[in-house]
């Protein structure tokens, strides 16, 4: 008796990804397919194989033909056995078969030219054009000339390869080698430490600042490895994380502890909530999200209990009460941005202030001195765009391992946005990190087009995660 169609494709896409993750070639993975199909089932005869390794073999793609030879074998099988019920034997229904299916070498170039990556040129053109817009407007904000226009330029290119460079690797490297990278990271991270590359700057190591920001993406590759493993794996995704907190401390960058923990948190809450990690309970749920409560209640007794916290809060939200210690940069700022005025506050005093902090490191507010509202609502614009059309990628990838790393691409950067467009609003409660893509750094710049690339890369093979076929490609096959 044959399975079910819905069991028996459920086993094959089983058999699909780890014969992939395995680098099997397509005579192995039909193999494998026909021993899940259950001794009943008729195996496909070796002339049909042989036609599904010649069709597979035009396809340039590697990685999609696992997935395009489980298509073909599906639809040769379904006719192979339609012959076979009206009465031919195995020989005849093979060639039969092979016959209506046509010749192999031209259905895999059609298959080649529909299951090639399609680059999202949209997206790509969104990073280089706002990448672009950002370096523009810091050249335009410089106080002295001892940087070149060239040096922005030079930056651009670097950072425009490094977007490349990562839109070109395979991003399920994150997944299927993600405790080498994982520990990578932390080797890496603990020479920024304490190693020969520790390079301190203001009282911030400047380049383990920048480190810890690839964290999420890490995580993403530890949740997709877990899969499956109940609490157990869910715990072990977490244990990942004091890793990262432990760096972020001694970056220091409360910014990077704050957001990373809620991001990756969020991510783990979410795959629980779809069932990756068996059947969704409340204890799992809770333990995915504990990290960011025992964060929650740690600042609310510490708001409960010390009374200098509360006053340092209400100063945050109006720095005016305190103008001339602890609000002042808040004071500063919020003149500036909505002429909210203090006292002591003289035109003469902010110039000499914003030329002597220099304007980079505060775009909107700059811009808003310089231009006006409208030169803010460019900015916050081209912001918007940039994570609407990211959180677009994400919301479409099926995979789980895409998916986890487009959310902890865009989530970061949504985070990262808000921090900073609430500093330049004069509501400074912990250091902002900077606006992607927009602020002023070099490294920033280049690490930010990395995880775009990575993005991008996940959006542009991440269906074959998920063993869907194009919708093209199931036409060729129609016909």
């Amino acid at each position: 008796m044959r399975l079910p169609d819905g069991v028996r494709r459920y086993l094959l896409d089983l058999l699909e990804r780890d014969a992939a993750e395995r680098a099997l070639d397509t005579a192995e993975l039909q193999a494998l397919a026909t021993a899940a199909e259950g001794c009943s089932a008729k195996p496909l005869p070796e002339l049909l194989r042989g036609w599904v390794s010649s069709a597979t073999a035009q396809m340039r793609w590697k990685r999609a033909r696992p997935v395009a030879a489980k298509e073909l074998a599906d639809h040769l099988s379904d006719q192979y056995e339609a012959f076979l019920d009206e009465g031919m034997d195995e020989d005849t229904a093979a060639q039969a078969t092979a016959r209506e299916m046509g010749d192999a070498v031209e259905i895999g170039t059609q298959l080649d030219r529909t299951w090639r990556p399609r680059p999202d040129w949209v997206m790509l053109g969104i990073v280089l054009v706002v990448a672009a817009a950002g370096l523009v407007l810091q050249y335009s904000m410089r106080s002295n000339n001892d940087l070149e226009w060239y040096m922005f330029f030079g930056k651009y290119v670097v950072g425009a390869v490094c977007l490349l460079a990562a839109y070109f690797v395979d991003y399920t490297i994150l997944g299927r080698r993600c405790w080498l990278l994982y520990g990578l990271w932390v080797a890496g991270g603990l020479l920024l430490t304490f190693g020969p590359f520790r390079v301190e700057s203001m009282g911030k190591l400047v380049y383990l600042a920048q480190w810890v920001w690839f964290f999420p993406v890490l995580f993403a590759g530890i949740l997709f490895r877990q899969r499956g493993k109940g609490t157990r794996g869910v715990c072990i995704c977490l244990l990942s994380l004091p890793a990262m907190w432990f760096l972020a401390m001694h970056a220091p960058s409360m910014a990077a502890i704050a957001v990373q923990t809620v991001v990756c948190c969020g991510i783990l809450f979410m795959a629980v909530w779809r069932g990756t990690f068996g059947r969704r309970s409340m204890g799992k749920l809770t333990l995915a999200v504990s990290p960011v409560l025992a964060m929650l209640l740690y600042f609310l007794f510490q708001l409960y209990t010390y009374e200098h916290i509360r006053e340092r809060l209400a100063v945050v939200l109006h720095p005016q009460r305190d103008a001339a210690t602890s609000g002042y940069m808040g004071s500063m700022i919020q003149y500036i941005m909505f002429g909210i005025r203090f006292p002591d506050c003289e035109q003469q005093t902010i110039d000499s202030w914003l030329h002597r902090d220099g304007m980079t490191d505060w775009v909107i507010m700059a811009s808003k001195y310089y231009w006006g509202w409208a030169a803010v609502l460019l900015i916050l614009a081209a912001a918007v765009l940039l994570l609407v059309w990211g959180f677009r990628i994400a919301r479409k990838q099926t995979g789980l391992l895409a998916r986890s790393v487009c959310m902890g691409v865009m989530v970061t950067f949504a985070l990262q946005t808000l921090m900073y467009v609430l500093q330049n609003c004069g509501v400074i409660l912990i250091a902002s990190y900077g606006l992607p893509l927009l602020s002023y750094g070099g490294i920033y710049l280049c690490q930010t087009m990395l995880l775009l690339g990575l993005l991008l890369s996940a959006q542009r093979s991440g269906q074959l995660e998920s063993g869907l076929a194009p919708q093209n490609a199931r036409s060729v096959l129609r016909r």
